[in-house]
Formats: C-alpha cells, structure tokens, sequence
C-alpha cells in the first residue's frame, strides 16, 4: 500500500521516495520504524580511505615480516651463555623466539579483518592500520625486553 505523497513530505522534495520505503514507513511493524540511516563514507573519502588502508597495510605486513625475523633473529643472543659467569633464563627465551612470530602473525590478521570488515561497512579503517603498526613495534619492544632479561652477563 502505497500513500498518497504530503506537500511537506522530505522524501518527496529530495526525490527518494520509493514503495519499499513508504510500505517500511507505513508498517509499525517493521524493523527499520524509527530507525535513521547510518551516515556513510562516499565518493572520495571512501577512496582515500581505501588506498590510505591498503598502502599502511602492506606496511605492516612488512613490518611483520621484519618483527618475526628479528624476534627469530634474537635466539642468537643465547649462543653467550655458554660463557664462563653468563646465566640464561633458556625455557623464557625459547618461549618468546617460539611465541613471538605468531603473535605477529595474529596481530597482523587481526588487524587486517578488522580493516577489511570496516572498509565493507565503509567506515573509516586507517586508523585500525595504524594501530596494528604500533601493536606489532610493541610486540616486537617486548620480546626484545623479554630475551634481554633471560640473558644475564657476567662481570
């Protein structure tokens, strides 16, 4: 049923009247009463916003690769403590040579299904990058702190 269209109706004036949303409009029932649509990105936002998140991705995904090597990387700081006077923490530094790449790897996907489900929904996602790219320095500071503190050199 579709209702006769009122002089002061908004739809009308702007030209956006259809069936679906006068029968929505009419039913009390209807899931979208009372409900007003979510503004979204367009036209150029949405494209700067795109290749804004692609590009600060693909930094990431570098970013990644460089953290889990370097965290691999820090296993040779354990080769000292064979040294006369040095003590390791050996099951501490095995657990974050280990551990370490996968949390960059998790926080890596994470990140990039959260950019990509808000670039679906078109909001903003850059921001969402650019916190997985300090997420992944932080992960990367603390295993360094964490292999630093299992090895102890001696005087």
């Amino acid at each position: 049923m579709v209702r006769p269209a009122a002089p002061h109706d908004p739809d009308v004036a702007s030209g956006r009247r259809t069936a679906v949303g006068t029968a929505a409009r009419d039913d009390p029932g209807s899931p979208t009463v009372g409900r007003e649509a979510r503004h979204t990105l367009q036209g150029r936002r949405h494209v700067v916003d795109v290749v804004a998140t692609v590009v600060l991705l693909v930094l990431s995904a570098v970013e990644s690769v460089a953290a889990a090597g370097g965290i691999v990387f820090l296993s040779m700081a354990f080769h000292s403590c064979s040294a006369p006077g040095n003590a390791c923490d050996v099951g501490l530094g095995g657990a974050v040579v280990y551990a370490g790449p996968v949390v960059v790897a998790l926080v890596f996907v994470t990140v990039t299904v959260a950019c990509v489900l808000r670039l679906v929904r078109r909001r903003w996602a850059w921001p969402v990058a650019l916190v997985g790219i300090a997420a992944q320095v932080v992960v990367f500071s603390g295993a360094l702190l964490l292999v630093d503190s299992a090895v102890q050199h001696g005087v």
